[in-house]
């Protein structure tokens, strides 16, 4: 990670870490809050074919 000369910028690596991970936090419930319902949707049997087929051993 490289450090960056911007004034607001946070200059020691606790800051740096913790203001990564709080971004973490918030892009994983942001992204939960709008797409949650779609990961709870199941697999269509088309798509679990395909990536069935996609796993067998070539000949």
């Amino acid at each position: 990670m490289q450090t960056s000369t911007h004034p607001s910028a946070p200059n020691d690596g606790f800051t740096a870490v913790q203001a990564h991970r709080d971004f973490d936090v918030w892009l994983q419930r942001e992204l939960s809050r709008l797409h949650g319902d779609v990961l709870h949707e199941p697999v269509p049997d088309r798509l679990l074919r395909i990536i069935e087929d996609g796993n067998r051993p070539q000949d």
